[in-house]
């Protein structure tokens, strides 16, 4: 079962248009609880790919399973979640900080590149990204901030 949490409708939309088995919206209160309830039978998640990290990553660390994994790939709250050691050592939970990992070891960075490119030439990877014309630049910054927009924002010329 597949889990995507995402902030406001339209987003929620696209991670159910992209194969989410449940989809929520983490910005209304008790999203959390929706999912535990969803899943049914006191299931967890298995893994937890973390863009948010904050409040909204503790959340979501609480419905991991005894030996699941977080993965921080973002923080856009601005405020990190870092999970206590000893409740990950407890629980065999594994702790990845995906760009922290990145900016330690800038040498794996072509590797990667190089991986995406291919898939991304394969059709397998598909960039969600929203574009705008150039001179709509500031309407573009202004939706950003709003949480208005979906994956990448793109000035077009």
């Amino acid at each position: 079962t597949v889990v995507g949490a995402a902030g406001g409708p339209a987003k929620v939309d696209a991670v159910r248009a992209l194969g989410a088995d449940i989809a929520v919206d983490y910005d209304r209160p008790g999203w959390e609880r929706e999912v535990a309830e969803r899943l049914g039978g006191g299931r967890r998640v298995t893994a937890v790919l973390d863009g948010v990290s904050g409040e909204k990553g503790a959340a979501a660390f609480e419905l991991i399973a005894d030996g699941g994994r977080y993965v921080v790939i973002g923080w856009s709250s601005q405020d990190a979640f870092e999970p206590d050691p000893k409740v990950l050592a407890e629980r065999g939970i594994t702790f990845t900080n995906a760009l922290l990992h990145l900016l330690e070891n800038p040498g794996d960075g072509p590797a990667h590149e190089r991986r995406a490119l291919e898939a991304a030439a394969k059709g397998e990877l598909v960039p969600a990204v929203q574009t705008f014309p150039l001179e709509r630049a500031a309407e573009a910054h202004a939706a950003i901030e709003r949480r208005e927009t979906t994956g990448k924002v793109v000035l077009v010329p």
